[in-house]
């Protein structure tokens, strides 16, 4: 059986985190910002429905589910009732219950923030041990930094299935968070549902699901020409429990924000003479649009979940600069597409009682294509550079701005499936299994190239497969939760490269096979009901990516098929506190200390300083230690203060080479890796503005990286080598109507107009204003 329900003020303004608890069967969950909820899985009897929210006294509703699913309206009196210190909470959400499993883990909730003028990576990245690293602005390249760890070590999922899958036309830099229900941050120690290889932890991204029947549009401007436009809407039938999910999205900017700095000059031809400029970002638009559909039924005798999704999204942008911001192009250009079709199928209690199956099997096609036809050089000045007699100056002879001309398309299809078993044999208790299955293949083909260099290029493949083994188990009334696992990984890849021998290009045919084993644990007491300890550690595994091994010539990776996997013992000890009340006040305190001892870190690798490209090395040890801290306080569920702190010190930990010859930089912390950031996000909320059940909040937001390295420290110490302290702020205001179905927000960020950087010295936008409306009518 289940039952859902729609909780509503008598305005008819929607309900949202309204908390609905059923204490016969322990289950509770709350409203999303149209009001609407849904439990699963009840077995058929009568139940007492408890419905709370902050402001007012709860309510019971009795509701007979003996025969059949039922659908409920809930019509409470508009916010008016006992304080917050009246209150007695009942029950623990979502974020809550997965922090008390024992992993180092951060849920951000992005309902509240979906009407501001934020991207998703934005919220991610005032996550407490997380720096969202990006090449420029809205659509640029995007890396995630968690404790020091950053790249590929971090592996990123939609849903539990890895981001790749779905193509990078569909990322986190395009998702809008109005199609997010939660972010998950999973540091060091990775669940072994989510049946994937990472060193440094993950990032899981859970889109929202069609709870009732809902729609919620939005359309946002702002500074360099940007404009962006979702849609998200849900249908379900409470009588068959038929769901249909239906969101897009659409983004495009200009991206010409003001740059200037030690690398952005203009170089006269004739003289050598170098001017520093304050220069516009002229080839550096973007666009991408996506939409993503599920049809299927929820709560069936036969299956708890049958969903059939259909994905489809591209990307044009334009490419402005090579690896760093030294090399200016003006033509070059790259487009992607990408479809996806997939099948999840869940079920409790198939055959016998306690045994449960998740299934999730999805088939993606990928285009990359890269646009590089003319050779001329630009300057920062979007100026052709010409010599004496005014010809164009080129970058090379062989026809294109970063090499040789080309129009290559690479064709990319992957073919995955996760499929996890459990069987709660005890209440207690509790085993599983899970099994990964991911076959990448992807082949070349570009019409400036000679068809004899084609024929030798070959579908390069790459296959992952990953087992996994779980027990946990619950002990004193719950009190001690543990998480053992034990993983298998095996990886097989090929690939044909081009190789030129005495004047000939030959075909070199590369093959290589790989396993190997990791285990952990995650482990957590409650000292009280709100003081619980939390200590996780993991042998962890993750082997060299597709990109890494195979090369990616659409973003100028070169392939290095001789990496190593990334190996590293990973420890995490940590506490949560709270939530303590008094009176209107409330307080909740997280912290994590975390130790990272790796062995052969996979990092990019400097820049060819001519051509547009650069591969991936291993680092043969590092050790990376710190700690991360998170408070957040609340006055009368009106003020809203969250701050966070994170120090990490990641340092290359091996000191001789193979002949024994003392490495320069032993000891220094990693390159190009910030090491100490901060933010504090602060938001008020008046209700009844100007008018009766109209709604202002304004906020306000605090981002500060610490100065850190561009290469190795001890290289590096002296001149202008380094990414410089970055202190950001940021602010805003919505605005909802009495009638509840249109907001307006403003937001303006990086308001002092400082440079911002991340990825070698690659500068962020300036200050930047924009204004969002967002309509949600009530069903």
């Amino acid at each position: 059986m289940s039952l859902s329900g729609k909780v509503t003020y008598k305005s008819g303004a929607p309900v949202d985190m309204a908390l609905i608890y059923i204490k016969k069967i322990n289950k509770s969950t709350y409203t999303d910002e149209n009001g609407n909820f849904i439990f699963s899985d009840i077995p058929p009897g009568k139940y007492s429905v408890f419905i709370k929210t902050f402001e007012a006294e709860g309510i019971y509703i009795n509701v007979d589910l003996t025969v059949k699913s039922d659908h409920i309206t809930i019509v409470l009196e508009n916010d008016q009732g006992v304080a917050l210190d009246d209150v007695t909470v009942v029950s623990k959400s979502k974020g809550k219950i997965i922090k008390e499993k024992g992993y180092a883990i951060d849920v951000v909730n992005t309902q509240e923030m979906a009407i501001q003028n934020l991207q998703s990576t934005e919220l991610l990245n005032r996550t407490s041990g997380v720096k969202i690293r990006q090449t420029g602005g809205l659509g640029s390249h995007t890396h995630f930094n968690l404790n020091g760890l950053t790249g590929n070590s971090v592996r990123i999922f939609i849903d539990g299935i890895p981001i790749r899958n779905y193509g990078e036309s569909f990322s986190l830099s395009s998702i809008p968070p109005a199609m997010i229900e939660r972010i998950e941050t999973y540091k060091g120690v990775l669940p072994a549902h989510l049946s994937e290889d990472a060193l440094g932890g993950g990032i899981n991204i859970v889109l929202k699901k069609s709870i009732g029947n809902h729609l919620s549009a939005s359309y946002s401007y702002g500074s360099f020409n940007t404009h962006q436009l979702n849609v998200d809407a849900g249908y379900r039938n409470p009588e068959t429990n038929f769901n249909v999910d239906f969101s897009t999205f659409y983004n495009s900017t200009n991206n010409n924000y003001k740059v200037w700095g030690d690398n952005v000059y203009v170089v006269d031809p004739n003289t050598g003479k170098v001017t520093y400029v304050k220069a516009e970002r002229f080839h550096d638009d973007y666009a991408s649009k996506g939409i993503k559909a599920n049809i299927g039924y929820t709560s069936k005798t036969w299956v708890d979940e049958i969903t059939l999704g259909l994905m489809i999204s591209d990307m044009d942008n334009d490419i402005q600069t090579g690896p760093t911001m030294d090399i200016v192009y003006g033509q070059r250009r790259s487009k992607r597409d990408s479809k996806m079709v997939s099948l999840k199928y869940n079920k409790k209690d198939i055959f016998i009682e306690g045994l449960s199956v998740k299934t999730f099997t999805s088939y993606s096609h990928t285009n990359r294509k890269v646009i590089d036809t003319v050779p001329v050089m630009y300057n920062w000045l979007g100026e052709i550079i010409r010599d004496n007699d005014g010809n164009p100056i080129n970058w090379q002879n062989n026809g294109g701005e970063a090499g040789d001309a080309t129009l290559e398309n690479n064709k990319e299809v992957t073919i995955a499936n996760r499929t996890g078993i459990s069987y709660q044999f005890h209440p207690q208790h509790e085993i599983g299994v899970n099994y990964f299955f991911n076959r990448f293949t992807r082949d070349v083909n570009d019409p400036l190239r000679p068809e004899s260099i084609q024929d030798l290029s070959d579908t390069r493949h790459l296959t992952k497969q990953i087992t996994s083994f779980t027990y946990n188990s619950n002990f004193f009334e719950n009190k001690l939760k543990t998480n053992l696992f034990y993983k298998y990984y095996k990886q097989h890849v090929k690939l044909v490269d081009r190789l030129r021998e005495n004047n000939e290009i030959i075909a070199v045919t590369s093959e290589k096979k790989i396993d190997f084993n990791g285990y952990g644990f995650a482990i957590s007491y409650a000292l009280s009901p709100k003081v619980t300890l939390l200590s996780s550690a993991e042998k962890a595994v993750r082997m060299p990516g597709d990109s890494e091994l195979l090369g990616n010539t659409s973003s100028g990776i070169e392939p290095t098929i001789d990496l190593l996997p990334e190996t590293a013992n990973n420890f995490n000890l940590g506490f949560l506190l709270g939530t303590y009340l008094l009176k209107k006040h409330s307080f909740n305190l997280e912290a994590n200390f975390f130790i990272r001892d790796i062995r052969d870190l996979i990092i990019r690798g400097i820049s060819n300083s001519i051509s547009d490209t650069y591969g991936y090395e291993n680092l043969g040890k590092v050790k990376s230690s710190g700690f991360d801290v998170e408070l957040k306080y609340n006055y009368n569920n009106r003020l809203f203060v969250t701050t966070n702190f994170s120090n990490f010190n990641a340092r290359y930990n091996l000191k001789y080479d193979n002949n024994g010859v003392e490495y320069g930089h032993y000891g220094d912390r990693l390159r190009n890796t910030p090491y100490l950031t901060s933010n504090t996000y602060v938001e008020y909320k008046f209700t009844d503005f100007i008018k009766e059940n109209s709604r202002l909040s304004i906020n306000y937001n605090f981002g500060y990286t610490h100065e850190f390295f561009r290469n190795w420290e001890s290289y590096a110490s002296t001149g202008k080598a380094y990414i410089p302290t970055q202190a950001l702020h940021d602010i805003g205001a919505s605005y909802t109507a009495p009638n509840n179905k249109i907001t307006l927000s403003f937001n303006a960020k990086n308001i002092t107009n400082e440079q911002a950087f991340d990825n070698w010295a690659m500068q962020k936008p300036g200050r930047a204003f924009y204004v969002k409306l967002t309509y949600r009518p009530k069903f």
